[in-house]
């Protein structure tokens, strides 16, 4: 029986406006940060992966109970709150009302027996600038983090790289990782541990990788990136991709 995954976020759309004295230009790309975790997902025999792009989460994201059950597992990443709260109907024509609740349903889904999963990045957690807006909502109350306060920018930025503590090795997602082999992540989103989570990586005393029961159903914090670049050549370790399919299975409730 397969595992049904539901990712939303890593793409974005960038511009850059170049000027060479009066003339200016604009470039415009696509950039897929998901691709790697993607082709990973496609890989395994017992997985299923329905992937929704940033630019499209407000219109296709599930948005009742009924919905988010036909998947085993949820990921956000780097897809900031409001992508996940709004739906089509808040720009003209309005439509009154928007739809039903989807954090209400994402919230019952988690504890009726679903996984959640928040990746961190620049607009996760509370992000950059405090943009992603997780803080005081029912998707923080899923996680086993609090985030940073309304407003703030929880993004800690280690340009000269740091490797997880592990702080627990035997647990199913981290035991038999070979974590000796050297590694750099590049920086995390700043958080704090629940009383009722169980940490499994940590890095100067921050939250790298938490889990927790919630209800029925499962969440996990992984407070660095699965792209870059806080990734940074985490990618190279020969047990990188194993280390997430893990993550997967456990919030699934397969492990």
């Amino acid at each position: 029986m397969s595992i049904k995954v539901l990712y939303c976020g890593d793409t974005q759309v960038n511009m850059t406006t170049h000027a060479k004295g009066i003339d200016t230009w604009t470039f415009t790309y696509y950039s897929d940060s998901a691709k790697w975790l993607r082709d990973a997902m496609a890989e395994q025999e017992d997985m299923e992966y329905t992937h929704i792009p940033n630019e499209r989460v407000i219109a296709e994201m599930p948005d009742t109970l009924e919905k988010f059950q036909e998947y085993d597992v949820v990921i956000l990443s780097d897809c900031g709150y409001n992508n996940v709260v709004l739906q089509p109907g808040n720009t003209r024509p309005f439509r009154i009302p928007m739809g039903p609740d989807r954090v209400q349903a994402l919230y019952d889904y988690v504890q009726q027996g679903g996984g959640l999963i928040m990746v961190g990045g620049w607009l996760s957690y509370s992000g950059m600038q405090g943009k992603a807006m997780y803080s005081g909502t029912k998707v923080e109350e899923l996680l086993p983090v609090r985030c940073m306060p309304r407003g703030a920018d929880d993004r800690m930025e280690i340009t000269a790289g740091y490797m997880m503590e592990i702080e627990d090795p035997d647990h199913p997602i981290t035991k038999g990782i070979d974590w000796s082999i050297p590694y750099c992540l590049l920086g995390y989103n700043k958080t704090t541990l629940r009383e009722d989570a169980h940490l499994l990586a940590s890095y100067n005393g921050d939250v790298q990788m938490a889990v927790r029961q919630v209800g029925k159903g499962r969440s996990l914090s992984y407070c660095s990136d699965v792209t870059p670049h806080w990734a940074g050549n985490f990618f190279d370790h020969p047990q990188y991709k194993e280390l997430w399919m893990r993550i997967i299975r456990w919030t699934a409730g397969a492990l």
